[in-house]
């Protein structure tokens, strides 16, 4: 490589780098808001929560992901808990979960949720028996768009993803017979 070409290739790395750095460093940001927000709809505390939310939408899009940074962290945080709870619970703990959570809610909430079922039921490994009960809870469920093809979650949808994510853990902890 010549002088100039091996300085573009390690610009071009440099660059990378600090986009993953600056991806990296926006997803702690929404995550540490959207922790917040979560706690103060837990506690009632529904202004401080909308606030909190807002200040995450402000952090924008992430370049790097492709995303609006707020929506991506609350579908993945939800995505998150429910394959954790898959992966590390007893069977069928994270379809009972789920099914609580879908019999008492609706809207963005409701079907950010089957979306993630509808996620693990494409990429991960179960027996029939939780394949079953998975398309029992996801029948005529449709994937909605994701923020990965450019949708952004307005406050309120946020806050309704927030509500279903603190339901969906507590259900689990009932489950578990946790307090």
């Amino acid at each position: 490589m010549t002088d100039t070409a091996t300085a573009m290739e390690q610009l071009r790395r440099s660059s990378a780098l600090l986009e993953v750095e600056s991806s990296h460093d926006l997803q702690d940001a929404a995550d540490a808001l959207l922790e917040r927000a979560a706690a103060a709809q837990a506690s009632g505390d529904d202004d401080r929560a909308r606030r909190l939310v807002q200040r995450a939408k402000g952090l924008g899009r992430d370049d790097h992901e492709g995303a609006e940074t707020c929506s991506m962290a609350v579908q993945m945080g939800l995505f998150t808990l429910v394959a954790d709870v898959l992966e590390e619970e007893d069977p069928f703990v994270w379809l009972e979960a789920a099914e609580v959570v879908l019999a008492a809610v609706g809207g963005v909430g409701r079907e950010q949720l089957l979306d993630v079922l509808l996620v693990i039921g494409d990429d991960y490994r179960m027996d029939a028996d939780e394949r079953a009960v998975l398309r029992r809870l996801t029948r005529g469920a449709q994937r909605p768009a994701s923020v990965f093809e450019g949708r952004d979650l307005e406050v309120d949808e946020v806050l309704q993803v927030l509500a279903v994510t603190t339901a969906y853990d507590d259900a689990v902890a009932e489950l578990m017979g946790e307090p």
